[in-house]
């Protein structure tokens, strides 16, 4: 079996000309501020969410090198700035001039999420990191394990998630988040290695997350969670705190 391990990162050419700027959007105002017309520059998209008022949390990959960085959803197009980053857990904090209507709870019990257990992605993947529509989705947990990387633990669940969704908020049914997601795990069979056999999702677990907060002196809110709702809409909160990222290289 060969396995590979995807980090979701959406990138694409962006070419400017002097006839797009006379028709430009405030989000192409912010996300292209101080970029030459008529030049080339990648453009990777993808997700995060509000930690505090003005702390994002997201994917390293997401962030790294960037010229600009723009945010959009749970606030209107604002340009954001990378303070923090953890290379080991791929982890990245933003500072955002501008706060979110509701700052979303970190599960502190978190170390009782079990397989099955039924949580929610949300993110920005594929031409949804363009249109800065947000997908919600549900999924289950298989497993929860200690990363020896790094010594904190790691979600496995069933695969919902594509290119864009890097940096998101994995949530239970009590709409606490439980985990980002980082990666995709594809398995290969020998005789097959064009098209997987099988994928799973990869999030950093919240023992890794806390730690970094607590390590920056960064604030955030927490829960316990009992898995009481049972008729939960969870894109009417998650839309309130999450954002969607756009990094131009």
């Amino acid at each position: 079996m060969i396995t590979k391990i995807l980090l979701f990162i959406n990138v694409f050419l962006l070419l400017l000309s002097p006839l797009r700027s006379l028709a430009i959007s405030e989000w192409d105002k912010i996300r292209l501020e101080g970029i030459r017309p008529g030049s080339k520059y990648r453009v990777s998209m993808g997700s995060g969410f509000f930690v505090n008022n003005h702390n994002i949390v997201t994917n390293r990959h997401v962030v790294e090198k960037c010229k600009n960085i723009a945010i959009r959803g749970s606030v209107p197009p604002t340009k954001a700035k990378l303070i923090l980053t953890d290379p080991n857990l791929d982890l990245a904090l933003l500072y955002s001039p501008t706060p979110p209507k509701k700052i979303p709870y970190l599960r502190i019990n978190y170390e009782q999420i079990s397989k099955n257990d039924i949580v929610f992605t949300a993110g920005y993947p594929l031409d949804n990191a363009k249109s800065g529509n947000l997908i919600v989705k549900s999924s289950k947990i298989i497993n929860s394990s200690r990363n020896p990387k790094h010594g904190f633990s790691t979600l496995k669940f069933e695969d919902v998630i594509d290119h864009g969704n890097s940096g998101g908020p994995i949530l239970d049914k009590n709409s606490n988040i439980v985990g980002i997601v980082t990666a995709e795990i594809r398995y290969y069979s020998n005789q097959n290695k064009q098209n997987p056999d099988h994928t799973i999702g990869v999030a950093i677990g919240l023992d890794g997350l806390i730690n970094f907060l607590r390590k920056n002196n960064k604030p955030f809110a927490a829960n316990t969670s009992y898995d009481i709702f049972t008729n939960y809409s969870p894109q009417k909160i998650i839309k309130d705190y999450i954002v969607n990222i756009h990094c131009v290289q």
